[in-house]
């Protein structure tokens, strides 16, 4: 039998930590010291590979690559007789899906829906047999956990969790799950984290968080930390010596290359060109670069990084943005820019636009081909925390690189007045910006750092952003969750944009269809119908007037029904999205470009 998933997914959902189910089986995906280098290919960009001082490689294209997983949770139960066991490497059968070790049975074996999971990254499973013995029909003194049973009480009324049981087969013990969505309960139950990672052996450090009972297939067991970058003609240091210095350092052939070159160069180059290949190979650099940080650091030559980031500070993704912003602003001034992977030209807004439209948008970029690089970097569990919390990839071991993943398409870039704008916000009733004030707070007061700041001008682009994407997919040939959005804002640079573009990783290149709305004959025609249909939802009048929706309530006027898109689509989790602050009839920005 063939399991399955994206290449692309193992640089984010299916990435390090990640239960992922495959038919009727579940498994977690390792840390990245598991995975197999040969399978693997260097995914060049320096503008981020040299900040991050990581290679970056991802799956490779020549042929079919594989990851060795685990199976987890380990803990299955047996479709026909019922019985819980904990499933063990030794029990695999090649081809073949789990079945039941009973004698006579041999049943489909299905894991257990629950796990355990902390803020610290953790995971385990549940301990059932302690589960089936803890409640008030329990017997704790029973210790058996080998004759336990998941069973339906046909008791019961309804059909939820509370029909559901887990009983001891020795001494009739059982407890049903309906308790193990109360937190207080299983907090006072299983007490403190195990500190386990599934995919290694043993308790690795010691951990005091609060265990929460999580479904295995629950968003919130595996968030993504992931930074992205656009294969752009910057302006970035062409020094490869510093550039790739701290990737060489960290390869496992280095110290073996100083002590050859230090000791015994003249009687063994070919040792020395060994270790060289080796240190090629995994970084993707030349070999005059690898010998002349060897040779730096044998003669005391301290060797600057070139890159801007210095080591143990997070690489900001708004950086890169800016850089990115900059490249787009060269081109919309120039009428076009051209490289290896990245062809724009620009256009004209239609002059039949209306007037709201010529007020807001300043320039308008067709990118007919670009690459977009993205990096994992980790990720959290139960709830999004400081990056201090956030578990690497290579959580069993320090490893030189970073798992990522490509993608080659074309977008649409639509720049804004960002002096109107600006004005716009300044006129805002002093009781919305209070409001907003308070959100920010709550933003940084309950670390929802991933989230950009909250500003009115962000809001209202970001919301224009969404209809426009959910316009446009009606008529560029794409599904929706193969486009994404790209949100240039700075108050300091002073500057706003939006880009849509193709995030489909699986075909290189592009249909031609998004790139086609973008033309001065169909852009203003799009943006009008997104705006139009973005006037009304479904919902309202309860959508417009309730407050407080979404990831930690920073969405107002905003649902699935009018503005929300695919999860992989938004740059922002679908949040920070306000409908009024378009369309809200006395102070909403279009009513305000009208007036210009």
């Amino acid at each position: 039998m063939k399991r399955e998933i994206r290449s692309s997914s193992v640089a984010g959902v299916a990435g390090t930590g990640a239960i992922i189910d495959v038919g009727q089986e579940s498994f977690v995906i390792p840390g990245i010291e598991r995975w197999r280098q040969s399978e693997l290919r260097i995914v060049d960009l320096k503008r981020l590979s040299t900040r991050l001082h990581k290679v970056l490689k991802a799956p490779t294209d020549k042929k079919e690559p594989s990851l060795m997983v685990q199976r987890f949770p380990r803990a299955m139960f047996c479709e026909k007789c019922r019985k819980i066991l904990r499933w063990k490497t030794g029990m695999e059968r090649d081809g073949q899906e789990p079945k039941c070790q009973q004698d006579g049975c041999d049943g489909k074996l299905v894991p257990m829906r629950f796990v355990a999971a902390c803020e610290n990254g953790h995971l385990e499973d549940i301990d059932w047999g302690f589960w089936a013995h803890s409640g008030p029909n329990g017997n704790r003194g029973c210790k058996t956990n080998e004759r336990l049973l998941f069973e339906v009480d046909a008791e019961v009324q309804n059909a939820g969790l509370g029909s559901l049981k887990v009983k001891c087969g020795d001494c009739g013990s059982y407890r049903s799950l309906e308790d193990l969505s109360n937190k207080s309960i299983t907090k006072e139950i299983f007490r403190s984290c195990a500190s386990m990672h599934p995919w290694i052996f043993g308790q690795q450090e010691q951990c005091d968080a609060d265990v929460v009972v999580l479904q295995r297939g629950a968003t919130n067991l595996h968030y993504p930390v992931t930074i992205s970058a656009l294969d752009i003609p910057a302006d970035v240091a062409d020094n490869q010596v510093s550039q790739f210095a701290d990737q060489i350092r960290s390869q496992k052939s280095y110290q073996r290359l100083l002590e050859l070159m230090r000791n015994i160069a003249g009687d063994y180059a070919d040792f020395i060109d060994i270790c060289i290949e080796a240190i090629v190979h995994a970084v993707g650099c030349d070999k005059e670069v690898v010998l002349a940080v060897a040779n730096a650091e044998l003669s005391g030559r301290a060797i600057t990084s070139s890159a801007g980031q210095e080591d143990g500070q997070v690489l900001d993704q708004a950086v890169l943005l800016g850089e990115e912003w900059k490249t787009i602003e060269k081109a919309l001034s120039q009428g076009g820019l051209t490289s290896e992977h990245f062809i724009a030209v620009s256009e004209e807004l239609a002059l039949s636009s209306p007037a709201w439209m010529k007020a807001l948008v300043s320039g308008v970029l067709l990118i007919r081909r670009l690459r977009e690089v993205r990096a994992y970097l980790g990720f959290h569990r139960v709830k999004p925390s400081t990056p201090e919390k956030m578990v690497s990839p290579d959580v069993g071991g320090q490893q030189p690189w970073l798992p990522a993943s490509e993608v080659f398409g074309e977008g649409i870039v639509i720049k804004l007045n960002f002096g109107r704008l600006e004005k716009w916000a300044e006129k805002l009733p002093t009781i919305e910006l209070e409001t907003l004030k308070a959100l920010e707070r709550k933003r940084v007061d309950e670390s929802f750092w991933f989230l950009p700041r909250v500003d009115p001008v962000f809001l209202a682009m970001h919301t224009l952003a969404h209809l426009l994407l959910r316009r446009i997919t009606f008529e560029c040939g794409y599904s929706s969750s193969s486009l994404r959005e790209r949100l240039y804002f700075s108050r300091e640079g002073k500057y706003a944009g939006i880009m849509i573009y193709t995030a489909d990783g699986d075909s290189e290149g592009s249909l031609g269809g998004l790139v086609r709305q973008g033309r001065s004959d169909r852009l203003a025609q799009s943006l009008t119908e997104a705006v139009e249909q973005g006037r009304w939802c479904s919902s309202d009048p309860v959508c417009f007037e309730t407050a407080g929706q979404g990831l930690g309530g920073f969405n107002h006027a905003a649902c699935h029904a009018c503005s929300l898109v695919s999860e992989t689509s938004c740059i922002a989790a679908n949040t920070l999205l306000d409908r009024r602050m378009l369309y809200q009839g006395s102070w909403g920005l279009l009513q305000f470009l009208e007036d210009v």
